[in-house]
């Protein structure tokens, strides 16, 4: 018979949004490390509030692991800034492993030299997400805001890949499509060939990473927008991106499938579901838990987890987040399996399905074998 455990919390992440309450645990606890970088993408404000002296210390950041476990939490992506500059991530990493928790790190990848990359390695790390905007190094770098950029992550990826052999890493690349780098959009799927990744993940831009809801204020002046007559060109290199490769790297996420819309702003309510709120336990420097970039608490001045995600601030955000239009497109909100009733029934029989068939497999095989010793 099918395995209810996930049937029931693609359920309850449905019944959460529309009741406004969350009745299960988020699936990931993303934990921004610091807020320093050593790039200045044209996208991202990051930056320009970074302060060494706010991080979180290693000891508050197990106290956050052991909560989100007791919780039931079992994946916690680590990310920045630049993650890799906090003095504390490998420390992190390996207590998060010891408590079973799938880990993920974000990373722009300029700093994986050789020594990094083997300590990357051997830290029981499950996935790495790397940014790569561009195919050949001047898109790239005109984009991250660093000359040089691009060839230290490609060599970064190279010096992960001497030690395939050795080590499960998962190596996802991410390009987020823009004006800038949308003539080598089919380019980019050989660079990904090249360098060996284990996926590939296409998002769309946003004009302000933080606040992810705000786009309309700057995006007919900042040329980083896809719009006017560079929409037909979309639509080319979309569309150039063949069935053989959306198999190779499952181009088939609610993102992917919505950038045309996207970009013309044609996004309607049935289109995409947002799980901000529910899906995420976002806890970034300072100790501020955020939804969707504003503050719902802080874990030092309320050190506990539940008390803030259940508290009356978190609900009227939720609220808010909700009712908003202004679609980021960003999968790391998206729950596809529960965003409809339509989508629940699919794959509870699917799997249905599946559990059936692996019955009647094991039946087939044990007459088989019966027959065999007979």
């Amino acid at each position: 018979m099918p395995k209810f455990e996930p049937l029931m919390r693609n359920l309850g992440f449905w019944l959460s949004r529309k009741l406004n309450v969350p009745l299960v645990c988020p699936d990931t606890l993303q934990i921004s490390l610091t807020s320093r970088c050593n790039l200045r993408c044209k996208m991202c404000s990051v930056w320009e509030n970074a302060n060494k002296n706010d991080e979180l210390s290693l000891e508050e950041i197990k106290n956050v692991i052991d909560q989100s476990q007791e919780w039931g939490i079992k994946e916690i992506n680590l990310c920045g800034g630049e993650p890799l500059l906090s003095e504390v991530c490998f420390d992190v990493i390996d207590y998060a492993k010891k408590h079973d928790m799938r880990v993920i790190l974000t990373t722009n990848g300029t700093t994986i030299n050789e020594n990094v990359a083997k300590r990357l390695l051997e830290s029981g790390l499950d996935i790495i997400t790397i940014s790569l905007d561009g195919a050949y190094p001047q898109t790239h770098d005109k984009i991250r805001g660093q000359p040089g950029a691009y060839d230290k992550i490609v060599q970064g990826i190279r010096y992960l890949n001497t030690f395939k052999k050795t080590s499960r890493l998962v190596k996802v690349l991410i390009l987020t499509i823009s004006n800038y780098n949308l003539d080598e959009l089919e380019a980019y799927f050989y660079l990904a060939k090249d360098l060996s990744v284990d996926a590939l993940y296409l998002t769309s831009v946003v004009l302000d990473n933080v606040k992810l809801y705000s786009q309309d204020s700057r995006s007919e002046q900042d040329d980083i927008w896809i719009r006017g007559e560079r929409l037909q060109r979309l639509d080319e290199m979309v569309d150039k991106i063949d069935i053989h490769q959306q198999n190779l790297y499952g181009l088939n996420y609610p993102s992917f499938l919505l950038i045309k819309k996207y970009f013309r702003r044609e996004l309607a309510k049935r289109d995409w579901t947002c799980f901000a709120g529910y899906r995420r336990f976002v806890l970034v420097p300072g100790g501020t838990i955020q939804m969707c970039g504003e503050a719902i608490g802080n874990i030092r001045e309320t050190p506990y987890l539940k008390k803030i995600w259940f508290s009356r601030k978190a609900g009227l955000r939720r609220r808010q987040i909700k009712k908003c239009r202004n679609y980021c497109l960003q999968d790391c909100h998206a729950r596809e399996e529960s965003a409809s009733l339509s989508n629940l029934f699919k794959l509870f029989i699917a799997s249905l399905a599946f559990s059936l068939l692996r019955v009647e497999v094991a039946t087939h095989n044990g007459e088989l074998g019966s027959f065999l010793n007979g």
